[in-house]
């Protein structure tokens, strides 16, 4: 694969996330945000909120990467065995050869952590976006030397280190895959409104009850 090819590959995935990440979340109320339906650990918005603790924990390093010097270019890339699967098992559960895995306690939504600590929807939201945006930027960067895409730093699972190259090999798939499951808990959400408009003993729960 020429590095052109992977970088235009990678930046399209990145834009359906965006769009997916759209047609998801605007234009919907708080209630159906915070949600979480029978089954579910975590809230529509708390997947968002996941996917920018674990890029936060990437997005300083991979920038520190950049400003490293005597980074020469090349136009192939080739990807060892270990960042080709990286990317296949931090897909979406849905696509092939995705496996599940559980997230450390520091990367999960914050009411994990202590049920007392309040998220803002808007927030989480608007860090997103401008995650993407840094992602977008680093892509168009980090591929193109090998000196910066085999750097190595410390990996969301200390001490663990990953390449550079690998990093983006998780992080992109990783947005992905829980932006489905977002759509998964939304469904459900949607599902129970449904069934109180048809009943209206039931009451729609909020995040605060």
């Amino acid at each position: 694969m020429t590095t052109a090819q992977y970088i235009d590959k990678r930046l399209g995935e990145l834009a359906q996330h965006k769009l997916y990440f759209e047609r998801l979340f605007y234009f919907l109320e708080e209630k159906e945000l915070f949600f979480i339906p029978d089954g579910e650990h975590w809230s529509a918005i708390e997947c968002i909120e996941h996917i920018n603790n674990v890029n936060e924990v990437y997005l300083a390093q991979l920038t520190k990467v950049c400003q490293l010097g005597q980074a020469t270019l090349n136009q192939n890339l080739p990807l060892s065995w270990f960042q080709r699967k990286a990317y296949q098992w931090m897909s979406p559960l849905s696509k092939p050869g995705a496996i599940k895995v559980n997230a450390p306690k520091a990367l999960q939504p914050r009411r994990m952590r202590n049920a007392n600590l309040k998220i803002s929807a808007q927030k989480v939201m608007e860090n997103f976006i401008l995650d993407l945006s840094q992602i977008e930027r680093l892509l168009g960067i980090i591929p193109e030397s090998p000196e910066l895409r085999n750097t190595k730093f410390i990996s969301a699972l200390p001490p663990f280190r990953i390449k550079a190259l690998t990093a983006l090999q998780l992080i992109v798939p990783h947005i992905g895959r829980h932006l489905e499951q977002a759509e998964r808990i939304l469904k459900g959400s949607r599902l129970l409104k449904e069934s109180q408009e048809n009943n209206p003993d039931l009451i729609y729960p909020t995040k605060y009850a």
